[in-house]
């Protein structure tokens, strides 16, 4: 008699194992998309809520990014209850091949503020999120011109 369940792990076995052969040939193109800093070029619109040792904030963000590691933007902050505050900020960022990378935001309000990101869709989103310590914030720009 046949054991049922040998012959189902067996035959599962061989159908992954040939998936994975025929899907991975050592020539194959990466999972990930490949980037590199002019992956990020044109105006991006987003905002980034979360908190900070100074309370609950949302920052609403129009930021151009110029291809070679920098960027430039107006942001405007409501933090804690308190008036609205509009300022610039000088952005420098850096971003791997795999999509992933940092950003630094030097505010005109003196505040310098911290980001990892990871680029997704071809360049038209950058999901960001703060390590700065005593936030917790994170966010999504979108690609609104290029």
């Amino acid at each position: 008699m046949i054991n049922k369940l040998a012959v189902t792990a067996a035959t599962g076995a061989m159908i992954a194992t040939t998936v994975l052969t025929a899907t991975s040939p050592a020539h194959a193109a990466p999972v990930h998309e490949r980037c590199s800093v002019a992956t990020l070029r044109g105006a991006y619109a987003g905002n980034i809520m979360g908190t900070s040792n100074t309370g609950p904030f949302n920052l609403q963000s129009m930021t151009v990014f110029h291809g070679d590691g920098t960027a430039t933007g107006i942001k405007v902050t409501l933090a804690n209850r308190s008036e609205v505050t509009t300022f610039t900020a000088n952005d420098t960022y850096t971003l791997a091949a795999d999509c992933t990378g940092t950003l630094t935001a030097v505010r005109s309000t003196g505040v310098v503020a911290h980001y990892v990101i990871a680029v997704v869709d071809g360049g038209r989103k950058i999901d960001l999120l703060q390590t700065d310590p005593g936030s917790v914030a994170n966010g999504a720009f979108d690609r609104v011109a290029g």
